[in-house]
């Protein structure tokens, strides 16, 4: 019976001196890469403390605790009543407390990063994000736009419904007839070909009248027209 198990295993399981050194190294590489990935993701998702001044110290001892419900926000503790008490050991040496009025909702489009944190889901880098993309955008048009920032989940709208909005009088337009080269380039919808065929179609035939003259640039599809036409404005 062992002769026969032995047969069996020698069978079935031989490697030969090549193949044995093809498996080492195919184990090696796995347990490198495995290794190499959680180094990366630990560096790369670790979240660190958030400096804060005086004001923005005084806002958040004034905030009430239901808005430090996200374990991401500030600072990640497994107590998240500590957090309040990390900053303050932290920002012994102020001796002035300037308490700042937060009134919902926030306007995404003035919102700065620290009003930001406050709201649910958001923690130091999705506020960070939020705002970056702000400022590429020049503003946003609608809450849907949060969804293109990545890890910005969808179902955030909704824990955030009725506290944040966006302020028409806060949305800053794109003068189509009047913009530059390189600020339109900049702009996530137009980028650097659009821009270019959109400054050359204008130079050559005019300003433009109408979202249809737009049409006549082969770049431009229905996508492509749907996305940019809330910013444009045809003086």
């Amino acid at each position: 019976m062992k002769k026969e198990i032995k047969y069996f295993f020698h069978t079935f399981f031989y490697f030969n001196s090549n193949e044995k050194k093809g498996l080492l190294s195919l184990l090696i590489l796995v347990l490198f890469s495995h290794a190499i990935s959680y180094g990366v993701g630990y560096f790369l998702l670790r979240e660190t403390p958030v400096k804060l001044s005086a004001e923005k110290i005084a806002w958040i001892a004034d905030t009430s605790q239901e808005k430090y419900e996200n374990k991401s926000a500030f600072y990640p503790q497994k107590n998240q009543s500590s957090k309040l008490n990390y900053f303050y050991q932290k920002q012994d040496s102020v001796k002035k407390i300037v308490k700042v009025n937060i009134k919902y909702p926030l306007d995404i489009n003035t919102a700065d990063s620290i009003q930001l944190i406050a709201l649910p889901k958001i923690g130091p880098y999705l506020a960070g994000k939020i705002v970056e993309y702000r400022k590429k955008l020049g503003s946003y048009h609608s809450l849907d736009q949060l969804t293109e920032i990545w890890s910005f989940k969808e179902d955030f709208l909704y824990d955030l419904s009725g506290k944040i909005w966006v302020n028409p009088s806060s949305f800053k337009p794109i003068y189509i007839n009047s913009v530059g080269f390189d600020e339109l380039k900049t702009h996530p919808y137009f980028k650097f070909t659009l821009s270019k065929a959109i400054i050359n179609y204008r130079t050559q035939h005019g300003n433009y009248k109408k979202i249809e003259d737009l049409k006549e640039l082969k770049i431009v599809n229905d996508s492509i027209l749907r996305l940019i036409k809330p910013y444009l404005v045809f003086d």
